[in-house]
Parts: structure tokens; sequence; C-alpha cells
């Protein structure tokens, strides 16, 4: 009866990093696959990119990265945590997905209608710096608490040393390129908002199969 009573309260206290893990992998995997795309598309244009058409297998290959991205970012959590993956897990994973792909769409809309009423310090024609904000805020509000146990954790006993070095390694890649891509301009600095596209998803993909272990043991 005790250790019945036990296991919820040690896979609740494991969901809140496990999807920040698994919004943090699904952001990094989708990037790659981005870059990847970007650059065969620049070899393959000859560096003129303007006047070239990308073939149909490219612009396939494109479409891929997001599903990838979604399923790999929980998966690879979920393996790095040390869980056995099971059916139940999968269809709990593919429907909190679908929640979470459906929640994000409506939040991001509702942002999209606030910052239109809330004049925005910055002229609308340099981009949506006010949404930017809200949801650059959301994030690190999100992933504050899991940035600080990794580092006091590798900073100390290491206890969870590959998770949490993997977690620190993400956020700082993920944060340079962020940085660049706002150097860079143009639509280019909207790659933080795209990155979110799988790692919401992802997310509540992780949550609800946490979720499905926890009741079906």
């Amino acid at each position: 009866m005790t250790e019945t009573l036990q296991r919820p309260v040690v896979a609740s206290r494991e969901r809140y990093p496990l999807a920040a893990d698994a919004f943090l992998y699904a952001a990094m995997i989708f990037l790659v696959a981005m870059v990847l795309q970007e650059g065969v598309a620049y070899l393959l244009s000859g560096g003129d990119m303007g006047t070239w058409t990308p073939p149909v297998w490219l612009e396939a290959s494109g479409a891929l990265a997001m599903p990838l991205a979604v399923i790999g970012g929980p998966l690879l959590a979920w393996r790095i945590y040390g869980r056995h993956l099971g059916w139940r897990e999968l269809v709990a994973g593919v429907i909190g997905a679908l929640l979470g792909g459906a929640v994000f769409g409506v939040v991001f809309f509702a942002l999209v209608f606030l910052t239109r009423l809330v004049p925005s310090p910055v002229p609308e024609e340099e981009g949506p710096w006010g949404m930017v904000i809200v949801t650059a805020l959301a994030v690190v509000a999100f992933l504050a608490k899991p940035v600080i146990v990794a580092v006091r954790d590798l900073a100390g006993t290491k206890e969870h040393a590959r998770r949490h070095g993997l977690r620190l390694a993400v956020v700082v890649l993920g944060l340079i390129a962020v940085i660049a891509s706002v150097f860079v301009g143009g639509e280019t600095a909207e790659l933080g908002m795209f990155l979110l596209l799988p790692a919401v998803p992802a997310a509540v993909a992780a949550i609800a199969m946490d979720w499905e272990r926890v009741h079906s043991s």
C-alpha cells in the first residue's frame, strides 16, 4: 500500500522537468532540421536563393521537420529519463500533441488579437515585438526552474548529470540561435516563434505520457 501511494508522487515530481526537456528537444530537432534544409538549398542553388526553385523532395523533407520534432522531442526525453515506452504512452503522446497544438493555436491568435488592442512601443512595420516579448517571458517562466535545478545538480551531486547537461546545452544553443536570428533580421528574426510550433505540443505530449504512466500503474 505504501509503494502504491508513493509512486504517483515521484512521477508527478518529474512531470514538469520531463515536459521542459521535451519542449527543448523538440525545438532543437526542428532547428537542426531547418538549418540542414537551408544548407542543402544554399548548396544546390549555388548561393543564388532569390531566383532558385527548390526541388519537390527538398520541400517535402522540410514539411517532415515539424512532425519529426513533435514526435522526437517527447520520445527522446522519455528515453533519457529511462522509462519504458509502451503503446499506451504512445497513444497518450499523440493525443497530447494534438491537444497541445490546438491550445497553442488558440493562445497564439488570442495574443495576436490582444497585442493589436494594446499600443506597442515598437512600430508595427518592425515586427510583432509586443507578442514576441510576451511569448519570451512565458518561455523564460516555464524553463527557469528546470534550468536552475540543472545548474545546481551539475555544480553539486550530479545525480542526473546526463539529462541536466543536455538541458543546459540545448538552452545555450537555442539562445545563441535566437539571438543570432534577431541580428540577421527579416523573417529569420522570428525563429524563436517558429521553434514554439513543435515545442509546445511536444511538452503537452510528454505531460500526457507521464499522466498515462501514473494512472495505468
